[in-house]
């Protein structure tokens, strides 16, 4: 805004084609229109003071498309050629005489949608003078980077951001048909510099946006509806309200309107809810203040009250509760985790032996029936066993021969005899021979 505040004072209202008090220049507007702000629900909500609203919200500013408002090379022509309007002009705006071209070369033309609130100047005596104003919708403007109003085209006088007047507040000049006073914003400057304006065209009910500096409007393109507009409204609508101040243009009430309310009402009837909503708030007051009395007292003394020490106490429970919960949750993600240690994993193939059980060992394929043997007794070789006393035994026969061998005595185990020295045994049921002696 415009960085101060003034005590209560006049608002002077500007029809959009007027020249108004006080001009710059002759009317370099190409494109101005009284236009009605817009109204109903939408733009009620706002409330009854004045809304700030930033420079690069879509549809705060329209126009036609292709269709510059204003034609900035007369009017630089003008203060170029009236050296102390020119001087006026550029100290109003707090730039040098030799740069007044370039700047107003560097803004944007374009027409208010909204009943907007400026600090406009006017030229008299040699020197700029400065007033508040409220600017009817449908003004041929000239915008800065930001979107800030720089300049009126219908008078060419310089603007500014808009001053807060405090106390009493009193407008001067004829009234629109639609002047409301819940319907005028103040603009304010864009956070950052704007690559293009977002347009809404009356007309058509369509948007465009128009590069920053384009000051023939030859380069505008059609967009659709930005983010937060309806894409079939007859008028943009306002950002939403917030509880911050910063979005409530900080100026005292305004003078009462000597007209009905939109929903019907009268002024008395307002003066009557007003009355009942400061009661309301009184009663608010004075609850507060009981409820905060024993906290008072409190910190008088330096001891906590009551419902401070029940709250901490409060809060310790929920803080243990939650301590408990965590730490039971851990215990069973810990005995989780031991489980799963616990658990073997089998192997794809074959399970390995038991770690109670020692291992077997494999028997070969040949000798797998065979019974285990010891581990440490070595293998004796094969031999043959002498028959039991008792039982003679059956004589084996030698592997080279076909005749029996005589049995050896049961405690000593002869070396088997060659077979040429071996006596011939006579077959079973032959009478033995004796041998003849010479």
């Amino acid at each position: 805004m415009g960085g101060g505040s003034q005590p209560g004072g006049e608002i002077f209202l500007q029809t959009a084609s007027a020249a108004g008090r006080d001009p710059f220049t002759p009317s370099v507007a190409t494109d101005t229109r009284d236009a009605e702000a817009p109204s109903g629900s939408d733009t009620s909500r706002i409330g009854s003071r004045t809304v700030a609203v930033s420079g690069a919200h879509p549809g705060l500013y329209g126009g036609t498309q292709n269709v510059a408002s204003c034609d900035v090379e007369k009017q630089i022509t003008y203060l170029v050629q009236n050296e102390n309007k020119g001087s006026a002009f550029a100290g109003a705006l707090r730039i040098q005489k030799a740069e007044v071209p370039a700047y107003l070369r560097s803004l944007t033309p374009v027409r208010l949608t909204w009943d907007t609130r400026v600090t406009n100047h006017g030229y008299r005596d040699g020197s700029a003078t400065e007033y508040q104003a409220v600017l009817q919708a449908g003004t041929a403007v000239l915008v800065d980077d930001r979107g800030v109003p720089r300049v009126r085209c219908a008078c060419g006088n310089p603007l500014a951001p808009a001053v807060a007047v405090q106390g009493e507040q009193k407008y001067s000049g004829k009234k629109w048909a639609s002047f409301r006073s819940s319907t005028v914003v103040a603009v304010v400057p864009a956070p950052k510099p704007m690559k293009a304006v977002t347009m809404f065209d009356p007309d058509s009910k369509a948007w465009f946006e128009r590069p920053s500096g384009d000051a023939r409007g030859r380069s505008d393109h059609r967009i659709p509806a930005p983010k937060g507009q309806p894409p079939d409204a007859a008028f943009p609508v306002l950002p939403e309200p917030s509880k911050d101040s910063t979005d409530v243009f900080p100026e005292g009430e305004p003078e009462r309107e000597d007209q009905d309310t939109p929903d019907g009402g009268t002024d008395e009837d307002k003066d009557t809810d007003k009355e009942k909503g400061k009661d309301e708030k009184k009663e608010k007051e004075d609850k507060q203040q009981k409820e905060d009395e024993p906290s008072r007292k409190d910190e008088e003394t330096g001891k906590p009250s009551d419902e401070e020490q029940k709250k901490k106490e409060e809060k310790q429970k929920k803080d243990e509760e939650e301590k408990d919960d965590q730490r039971q949750k851990d215990d069973e993600k810990k005995k989780e985790d031991e489980k799963k240690k616990e658990q073997p994993v089998a192997p794809d193939s074959e399970e390995p032996p038991s770690p109670d059980e020692p291992e077997k060992p494999v028997a070969p394929e040949t000798e797998r029936e065979q019974p285990p043997q010891e581990q440490d007794q070595p293998v004796a070789p094969e031999q043959p066993q002498p028959p039991s006393p008792q039982e003679p035994a059956e004589p084996q026969r030698p592997e080279q021969s076909e005749q029996q061998l005589p049995e050896s005595p049961p405690a000593e185990q002869p070396q088997q005899p060659d077979q040429q020295e071996q006596p011939q045994q006579p077959a079973e049921g032959q009478p033995r021979q004796e041998p003849q002696y010479s």
